[in-house]
């Protein structure tokens, strides 16, 4: 379920960036529109889950207006942004090596440039590199420890790490900046129920977390299941087939739900009657 992530943390860096450079340009920033709030990130969807598209054009939030730029990015040398839109062109056709060595090139020209490390620690997870990610996010923290953003994404990529104690703590302390951080509910939701926590707090993070994280409603639906609540687990079944995330995992909810309700099985489906193994 690990392709649900990726496209909340990629969102952060274009949207971050681009409000800086208005600001440096003394411009006033674009006005919110409909689309540009958190809606379903699908990759595969990346953390999102992190394949929110990996690579997607998803990602998080923008920063909320409370929430000031640190001034250390507000004079980050031009050679640095270079390096940085460049490596925005090569994410985009699909060369996500090519990105990593922009974005390195972007944080050894200037240290402090905060969406260049943002962006590198989801480059690394989406390489599988975790533990480089871990580094990434932990400098952004370092840089900006009140963005409720870097404290997210940092939860995001100790899930990846199965570390789960330190991914509920880094979610609580995102939630405590900004109490409407859907990705640090799901992460904060994720790593409670990982350490066996099945607590109506983590059921409550997972419910409000499932319209952006569709792979939630699995996870709820897997708990329903063992707690022997049958229609409870059919309905996160179908809540997760509103915006299924993954196409291996759209089948094996469609069979669930098939032998749970007795209905007749869709092509494909295995005969016996077995609680799947998602992805």
């Amino acid at each position: 379920m690990k392709s649900t992530i990726l496209v909340l943390l990629a969102f952060f860096v274009a949207s971050s960036l681009h409000a800086q450079g208005t600001r440096r340009a003394g411009l006033p920033a674009a006005p919110a529109t409909a689309s540009s709030g958190p809606t379903v990130f699908d990759l595969s969807d990346p953390f999102a889950a992190l394949h929110w598209h990996a690579g997607a054009n998803g990602a998080t939030p923008a920063r909320p207006a409370a929430d000031p730029v640190p001034v250390s990015q507000l004079r980050i040398p031009s050679k640095a942004l270079k390096e940085f839109e460049r490596s925005q062109k090569a994410f985009h056709s699909g060369d996500v090596p090519a990105s990593v060595e922009h974005l390195q090139k972007a944080v050894q020209i200037f240290p402090d440039f905060l969406q260049a490390h943002l962006a590198l620690g989801v480059r690394f997870i989406q390489l599988g590199e975790y533990q480089k990610a871990l580094t990434e996010h932990e400098a952004a923290v370092a840089l900006d420890p009140r963005s409720a953003l870097t404290h997210q994404d940092l939860s995001l990529t100790f899930l990846f790490l199965n570390r789960y104690q330190e991914a509920e703590a880094e979610a609580r302390q995102s939630l405590e900046i900004d109490s409407q951080a859907v990705a640090a509910r799901y992460a904060l939701g994720r790593s409670l129920i990982a350490r066996g926590r099945v607590t109506p707090e983590a059921m409550d993070m997972l419910r409000q977390s499932e319209n952006v994280f569709p792979n939630a409603s699995l996870v709820l639906a897997l708990i329903h299941f063992r707690a022997g609540r049958t229609d409870q687990t059919i309905a996160e079944l179908r809540n997760y087939l509103r915006a299924p995330a993954d196409t291996d995992n759209k089948q094996k909810a469609e069979c669930w739900i098939a032998q749970l309700s007795q209905q007749p099985l869709p092509a494909g489906c295995p005969a016996e009657s077995t609680r799947p193994v998602f992805r």
